[in-house]
């Protein structure tokens, strides 16, 4: 039973993550400067990898319960799912290009800057 909850657990996580950053990327919240903003690219692929294996996770736990041979597996595809969990935390600190000069001033909605 401990093994479906850091299945289901990580699967949420994989979702949420790879969600966020695609949303990110089409309407940027403002939570991350622009300065440091990964390249929509790659957070692309990013963002389309978490969700489908966070997906594909969740489907294949779901589909445990009815089937008596694939929980034998389970063990590996969620080991899988946490090493590209971590891979994505190392990109997420050492693989985004940092762009040290300032972004230029915002407009305010009125047309001018102050």
């Amino acid at each position: 039973m401990l093994l479906y909850l850091f299945i289901y657990l990580l699967a949420a996580v994989l979702l949420f993550q790879g969600l966020n950053l695609l949303g990110e990327q089409r309407t940027p919240t403002g939570v991350i400067p622009p300065e440091v903003r990964p390249r929509p690219a790659a957070a692309a692929r990013w963002g389309r990898l978490l969700v489908a294996y966070g997906s594909f996770l969740a489907v294949l736990a779901l589909c445990s319960h009815v089937c008596p041979w694939l929980p034998l597996i389970l063990v590996s595809i969620r080991d899988l799912g946490f090493g590209v969990l971590a891979v994505y935390g190392l990109w997420l600190v050492f693989g985004r290009k940092v762009d040290y000069t300032p972004a230029p001033p915002s407009k305010e909605a009125h047309g001018h800057s102050h």
